[in-house]
């Protein structure tokens, strides 16, 4: 029978920058303000040979790849954060008056998002059993600005999950639980 107890809802933090022990590194983007929740999810790509004698029926199934996205919307308009995981975003501070900031974020293709450890954790949970860390993640952001009565600026976030090609942890995608657990 199922255990109710392990029922789990809430919102959740999303910590981009986190070391092999699981603590947040010095320069980690942290974002606990969403709207909507955090979801993590996983696809899977499959190749599935088939012979005449069973026409279009595969025969079996082999796998060819999976990846992972993290998606969210955040209220959190602070471009700090995004000035850390967007190559294309710039902070410029005005020569003369150090307190005029801008933030510019160029349109340019070809720039290589840079990947770093994650972890998603409930809100005011400190069990690591309930955290998921992604290896390899890439976080992506298109920003949604319109000014209304009713709703507010919001960045969606949308990040990838790619398998490690550290060799400690070569293809691993993500961890569920505890970072710290060994064999």
């Amino acid at each position: 029978m199922g255990d109710v107890t392990k029922v789990y809802a809430g919102p959740g933090i999303f910590v981009w920058g986190v070391s092999a022990t699981g603590a947040a590194e010095t320069d980690a983007v942290t974002i606990d303000l969403t709207q909507g929740g955090i979801n993590f999810a996983t696809t899977t790509t499959y190749f599935e040979p088939t012979v005449d004698q069973f026409g279009s029926a595969p025969v079996k199934s082999i796998i060819t790849g999976i990846t992972g996205t993290i998606t969210f919307e955040t209220p959190d308009m602070d471009f700090e954060k995004v000035v850390k995981f967007n190559p294309n975003t710039d902070k410029i501070v005005d020569g003369t008056t150090p307190t005029k900031v801008k933030y510019e974020v160029s349109g340019l293709a070809g720039q290589e998002l840079p990947r770093k450890r994650a972890v998603i954790k409930p809100l005011g949970i400190m069990d690591p059993n309930r955290f998921i860390y992604i290896e390899a993640c890439a976080v992506k952001f298109d920003l949604n600005a319109g000014y209304q009565l009713d709703n507010n600026q919001r960045m969606a976030i949308s990040a990838a999950a790619y398998p490690s090609t550290d060799p400690d942890h070569y293809g691993l995608l993500y961890t569920w639980g505890d970072i710290a657990a060994t064999a």
